[in-house]
């Protein structure tokens, strides 16, 4: 195998792997390169001792688990098979690759310690920054879209076609415990919905009949309003085991610190936000609460999806509590969040009225039984007259393919009238076959890691279920390894979907936009001691996943000093990024020094849809100090990371959610600033900017940007700079 990648490399040296066709690159604020000599380094190799680093440039990777690797690289195969699929204009496959790609990464998501790795957050992020790229510039998507694609494309659909009477009320239905303002923007959802959507809605009508009647029934409990539950078809589509982009789960896409705070728990094993009873109970306290907190159903809303301090952020702003008159202050996603909630409550309360005439399913009947420890679901599914699909769709909170480990008394369901028969079936089931584990004795020179390579499972889990700290064992300990009867552990979700075509050559993007692809211009890179993918990437303003592509690096195998890297670069930074592969070992030290100093350990600032970050304290710091510099609120911060006071401790790591459209740090002191002064500011486009989202986020209108700038239509590139007067 190692012969291959060393051909592999040898090719991407020598012919360059088409790699012309697969240019890309970031923009990034911060220059590495600062206060650096361009001197050459007197730091090279002999011919003989390249080759021999080379030979052994691609090696295995460390830092990885086996089945971690695996996945991420099948990941990567089919978001490669999308943009391949993506230049021959095949719509259809192309997001289906995508969605494949998005499934084994969420699935991934539930590993432990996953987030911290920093492939699977790169390859997160370019898989779902070009679907959405994708997205804008397609008609429609296929009825197997998911519902966060499709919500994306009807944002960019309304904002495309925003004019200034969209806000003007046409109609107020007011049978509803909620009024139901009807305007433009409101009938540009339901157009939808009828129109290029009608397969999506038809479904989630059908999907209803097993959800609704559940939850109509905790949302009386909860003394909420009833027609609040098709809130649920704009949140997952209707579907429990939905993972949004931004790592909300379940039916109503609670992100974890939120969830647990309302009492949803999970792990590897179980995530309670899937469960559809107590993620229905905790969407209705949650919803509760905001509308106590706003006195307004449409500004609970609001908050529901962005949080409490955006929609304060957008009171201040707007000088108004009118959902309508805040809503250009609001995050570009949740400016049409509430419409969009009014077009399906609408719809669904009227379907046959707009042209949909669908039986929906029959509610979900069920019985609960209890169970302990680690049984196979096939098991249980045996014991209940029944086959998993059913157990697993009564039970979603079941991540892999058991109950819980370690658990006592669990509550399973069971399909209506089967529980004495499971009772009697499980009692006489032999206590070894319903412990789904595998013992393993540890033997002289194994690890962690290589008991885990063995078995197909990742070495967290081991640790994880063995209360294990570290990589090293006891010989002769004896561990339980968590496998099903069937054999090795993989992802079951889209891991078996097959990849490209054997034997097919690596997709090339021969067809980029212009845009991206003028002005472009191949360099290279040598790889010295202490460098990874991820510092490199820094470096020259790239994605790791792009890097990878570039060179054919596979996940799981890691660089070596010697090595050559083909990277892309923008022509008017050439000497910018030149200067990189020339400076002295000293600068090369200050660069990996500075590099692993950030304080923003996963920021992703050329990403156009809302992401996560992680933020480590430092000295001084408190939770307002923080949330001002992200745009947020102390509220927002404890709520994603669980906390439960202010309190928080130099070297802790907090996950900071950034919205699309949420100003830089700078922008948002220029707002303030100018707010006081009146004086004129300046502000330079960023990736996924539009005059619509700028003149939001600084309150102005367009043709007032227009004006300013002398600028006729609405194009704007990256990089311009545009004055704004407050």
């Amino acid at each position: 195998m190692k012969h291959f990648y060393y051909v592999v490399l040898l090719l991407a040296l020598f012919i360059g792997c088409s790699s012309e066709k697969l240019t890309r690159s970031t923009s990034q604020a911060n220059n590495p390169l600062a206060g650096l000599s361009t001197a050459p380094t007197t730091d090279t190799l002999s011919r003989a001792e390249m080759e021999v680093a080379l030979k052994d440039s691609l090696v295995p990777d460390s830092n990885y688990d086996v089945v971690t690797a695996q996945l991420l690289e099948r990941a990567h195969q089919h978001y490669l098979s999308a943009l391949e699929a993506e230049q021959q204009n095949d719509s259809v496959h192309s997001a289906t690759e995508f969605e494949y790609a998005i499934a084994i990464l969420n699935e991934l998501g539930y590993y432990p310690n996953i987030e911290s790795n920093s492939d699977f957050d790169d390859l997160s992020h370019s898989v779902i920054e070009d679907y959405e790229k994708y997205i804008a510039v397609i008609d429609s998507l296929s009825p197997n879209t998911s519902i966060f694609a499709l919500r994306k494309k009807l944002n960019q659909i309304d904002e495309a076609n925003e004019t200034g009477d969209q806000d003007q009320t046409k109609k107020v239905i007011t049978t509803t415990s909620i009024p139901l303002v009807i305007n433009g923007h409101v009938e540009q959802n339901i157009n939808f919905f009828r129109g290029r959507g009608h397969a999506h809605f038809e479904h989630w009508l059908y999907v209803s009949g097993k959800y609704f009647p559940i939850m109509r029934k905790v949302f009386g409990e909860e003394g909420i309003p009833e027609e609040l539950v098709s809130l649920s078809m704009i949140e997952s589509g209707l579907n429990p085991v939905a993972r949004s982009w931004a790592r909300a789960v379940g039916l109503w896409q609670f992100v974890k610190g939120t969830g647990q705070m309302y009492g949803l728990q999970g792990n590897f094993w179980y995530d309670e936000r899937r469960d559809f009873e107590k993620a229905t109970h905790a969407a209705a306290r949650h919803l509760k609460d905001l509308h106590a907190e706003f006195d307004d159903w449409y500004l609970a809303l609001a908050a529901y999806n962005s949080g409490a301090g955006r929609v304060y952020s957008a009171i201040r702003r707007s000088k108004s509590r009118d959902f309508w008159k805040m809503r250009p202050f609001l995050p570009r996603e949740t400016r049409n969040y509430v419409p969009q909630f009014i077009a399906v409550a609408v719809l669904t309360m009227s379907p046959k009225e707009y042209g949909f005439d669908v039986t929906p399913a029959d509610s979900l009947k069920y019985e609960t039984v209890t169970v302990n420890d680690c049984v196979d679901l096939s098991v249980l599914a045996k014991c209940a007259d029944t086959d998993v699909g059913t157990l697993r769709e009564l039970n979603p909170e079941l991540v892999q393919w058991c109950t819980p480990p370690g658990t006592k008394d669990y509550t399973l369901r069971v399909p209506e009238g089967s529980s004495t028969t499971f009772a009697e079936k499980y009692t006489g089931i032999p206590d070894d076959q319903k412990r789904d584990w595998f013992q393993h004795k540890v033997k002289r020179r194994e690890s962690l890691s290589s008991i885990a390579k063995y078995y197909g499972v990742t070495t967290s889990v081991i640790a994880e279920v063995n209360h294990l700290k570290g990589n090293r064992l006891q010989v002769g300990k004896t561990i339980v390894i968590p496998i099903p009867s069937i054999g090795k552990h993989t992802i079951a979700v889209a891991a078996d979907q097959p990849t490209r075509r054997k034997g097919s050559r690596s997709p090339q993007r021969a067809k980029i936009a212009a845009e991206e692809m003028k002005d472009k211009v191949k360099m290279t890179y040598r790889i010295r001691k202490g460098d990874t993918l991820g510092k490199i990437a820094d470096w020259y303003d790239a994605r790791i996943s792009d890097l990878r592509m570039w060179n054919e690096i596979p996940y799981g195998r890691s660089i070596r000093a010697g090595n050559t890297l083909t990277i892309w670069v923008s022509i008017g930074q050439i000497d910018k990024y030149a200067a990189i592969d020339h400076i002295s070992d000293e600068q090369h030290a200050k660069l990996l020094v500075a590099n692993a100093s950030d304080e923003d350990m996963q920021s992703k600032p050329g990403h156009t849809t809302s992401y996560w970050t992680k933020y480590r304290v430092k000295r001084g710091d408190n939770l307002g100090k923080i949330a001002s510099r992200y745009g947020t609120t102390s509220d927002d911060i404890r709520k994603w990371n669980a906390l439960q006071s202010d309190n928080v401790m130099k070297g802790q790591t907090l996950d900071i959610l950034i919205e699309d459209n949420t100003p830089a740090r700078g922008a948002t002191l220029a707002v303030r600033d100018s707010a006081k002064s009146g004086k004129t500011i300046s502000y330079k486009v960023k990736k996924g900017d539009t005059l619509h989202s700028i003149a939001s986020t600084f309150g102005v209108s367009i043709r007032q940007l227009q004006s300013w700038n002398n600028i006729r239509g609405t194009r704007i590139h990256i990089g311009q700079e545009l004055v704004i007067n407050s």
